[in-house]
């Protein structure tokens, strides 16, 4: 990920390298677009090809730390790696194989109704370690989401995973004028993470 560094590194250019504007989809072939997550994380999104997405999410702005997505319609995860000192950390890959091909997986917009349900029978492999999970994505009401400046439609996606060891309960933002989504909050036994993405930028 030779990029990452070059790319977390511009989130301190001066303000006139800035795009001036809110971003839109197309940034995301050619900078990328970024959140400020929690006031201390970065998230950095770009276009791999049609229909994946790339994302890392950048623990502290640091580009040799964190976690890498790769996002089927930039919304359903095919694959999870983490990286420290800009090091893939052995057994830390996750691959997961839907039913259906990535470009055949449902994508919710505006005119979707909330508490539509797509079911499906996820099989995953972590560094060899084969398995299965159920995973339920259901729609909520859509929303109008600010980011600093810039506002967007949002359809919040409840995704329920039950496998071996319980069920979590994960709620992503997705944007459909951008084609991305994130992870706002992680509920588990014992606790939940909140996320809050706070401002948005787009990275020439």
């Amino acid at each position: 990920m030779s990029r990452l560094p070059a790319l977390v590194a511009s989130l301190m250019l001066p303000l006139p390298l800035w795009a001036e504007i809110c971003p839109v989809a197309a940034d995301l072939t050619t900078g990328g677009i970024a959140f400020d997550v929690n006031g201390i994380d970065i998230e950095i999104f770009r276009q791999k090809r049609p229909g994946l997405i790339e994302s890392f999410y950048a623990y502290e702005g640091d580009p040799g730390n964190g976690t890498r997505a790769m996002l089927a319609q930039g919304l359903y995860v095919l694959e999870l790696v983490d990286l420290e000192n800009g090091d893939i950390t052995p057994d830390s890959r996750g691959v997961y194989s839907f039913p259906v091909a990535p470009s055949q997986l449902p994508l919710p917009d505006l005119e979707t109704s909330p508490g539509t349900e797509w079911t499906f029978t996820v099989a995953h492999n972590f560094s060899g370690d084969l398995g299965s999970e159920t995973q339920v994505n259901t729609v909520m009401p859509k929303e109008e989401k600010s980011y600093g400046d810039c506002a967007y439609p949002m359809v919040p996606i409840q995704m329920r995973y039950t496998t071996d060891t319980g069920e979590e309960i994960e709620m992503l933002h997705f944007l459909p004028d951008l084609g991305i989504s994130y992870l706002a909050s992680v509920a588990y036994d014992g606790g939940e993470d909140i996320y809050d993405y706070q401002t948005i930028r787009a990275l020439k």
